[in-house]
C-alpha cells in the first residue's frame, strides 16, 4: 500500500514538472529566431521577485491543512490526510507554475531574449516544484504536522513510508 500511494503523488508532481519543460520545447519551435540572448534586467529581476513571492506564499500557505478531529478512526483520519495532502500538494504546483506561466506569455510578447525568458523562469519553477511541491520526507511531515495540530495523529508519513531521519526521505523509491 505504501508504494502506489508514494508513486502517484510523485508521479502528479513530475507530470507537472514535465509540462514545464514541454512549454519550453513550444517555446523553442514556435519563436522563429529563437536566440540564447538575455532579456533585460528588469525582466529578470521580476522573474526572481516572482519566484520570491511564490517560495513566500508555498511557505505561508501551502503546508496549512485542517486539522484531523480528535476521536476519528485511523483509517479515516489516514484518508482525511491523504486527501488533504494531494488538494495541498496541487496549491503548492500552481504557486510555483505561475513564474513559468507569466515567462511564456513574456516569451511571446518580448522582442529580445524570448527563449532565455521562458528559460529563466522555467527553471525558477522548476526548483520551487522540487522544493516545495514534490512528496519528499520533508514535504509530508510539514503536511503531517499541520493535520496533526489538533492532537489526532493522521499518520500521513507512516502512509507514504516515510520513516525517521534522513536516510528515509526516499523509502519507496
Amino acid at each position: 500500500m505504501t508504494a502506489p500511494l508514494a508513486r502517484t503523488a510523485q508521479m502528479m508532481a513530475l507530470a507537472f514538472m514535465t509540462m514545464v519543460v514541454g512549454l519550453g520545447v513550444i517555446v523553442a519551435l514556435s519563436i522563429p529566431d529563437a536566440d540564447l540572448q538575455l532579456p533585460a534586467a528588469y525582466v529578470i529581476g521580476g522573474q526572481v521577485a516572482a519566484g520570491v513571492v511564490m517560495a513566500v506564499l508555498c511557505s505561508a500557505i501551502g503546508f496549512r491543512a485542517v486539522p484531523v478531529t480528535p476521536g476519528t478512526p485511523p483509517e479515516k483520519a489516514t484518508s482525511e490526510g491523504l486527501q488533504k495532502h494531494q488538494t495541498s500538494m496541487i496549491l503548492r504546483l500552481v504557486l510555483s507554475e505561475v513564474v513559468a506561466l507569466v515567462s511564456l506569455a513574456l516569451a511571446f510578447v518580448l522582442t529580445e531574449g524570448q527563449l532565455m525568458t521562458y528559460l529563466i523562469g522555467g527553471g525558477i519553477s522548476l526548483a520551487l516544484m522540487a522544493y516545495f511541491a514534490y512528496p519528499s520526507a520533508r514535504n509530508i511531515r510539514k503536511v503531517e504536522a499541520s493535520l496533526d495540530s489538533a492532537g489526532a495523529p493522521s499518520r500521513l508519513a507512516e502512509a507514504f513510508g516515510v520513516g525517521d531521519g534522513p536516510s528515509s526521505t526516499h523509502k519507496v523509491l
